[in-house]
This record gives structure tokens, sequence and C-alpha cells, in this order.
């Protein structure tokens, strides 16, 4: 079984579609200490191409420290879906 990583696939393919990674962080001191903040960041492709898609209900920042504090992920998503070989 070959994984292909685009077009549709054949009888002894399988297409990997999108990756989904789920971040989690405490709560600021805004909320209940309980409740954590998540933020959900996938690849989507309707056929246009691969677009990133951010989800989430809560998710702080520091407002002085945005780079070090949200960057991180965008950085750590991208090295995820980098590592998916494309297919040419």
């Amino acid at each position: 079984m070959e994984i292909i990583f685009k077009d549709w696939p054949d009888d002894n393919q399988i297409l990997l579609d999108e990756v989904t990674c789920k971040y989690v962080q405490n709560a600021d001191c805004t909320e209940n200490r309980d409740d954590a903040q998540e933020i959900i960041i996938s690849s989507r492709d309707g056929g246009g191409g691969k677009f990133i898609n951010i989800k989430t209900e809560s998710w702080s920042i520091d407002g002085d420290n945005f780079e070090s504090e949200f960057l991180p992920l965008l950085k750590d998503f991208k090295n995820r879906i980098n590592e998916i070989p494309s297919n040419s």
C-alpha cells in the first residue's frame, strides 16, 4: 500500500488528506484556572491548494510577547506538515 499526498488514490494507494494539531495551554488570569485553552491548526485542500486553518474558542497571547508565544505554534505546525513528502 502506497501513501500519497495529492490527487485521488488508486486501489493500492491511501491519500493523506489533511493534518491537524491541537495545542493546549493553561487558562490566563481572566478565566477559571481549571479551564484549559485550546487552539487547533489544520491543513485544508478543497482542490485549489493547501490552506492553513486556525480554530479556537479561547487562546490568550501576551500582547508584549506575541512573537515568542504565537509564532512558535505556527512554526511547529509548518515543520510537521513539511515532514510530509510531496508527490510530483
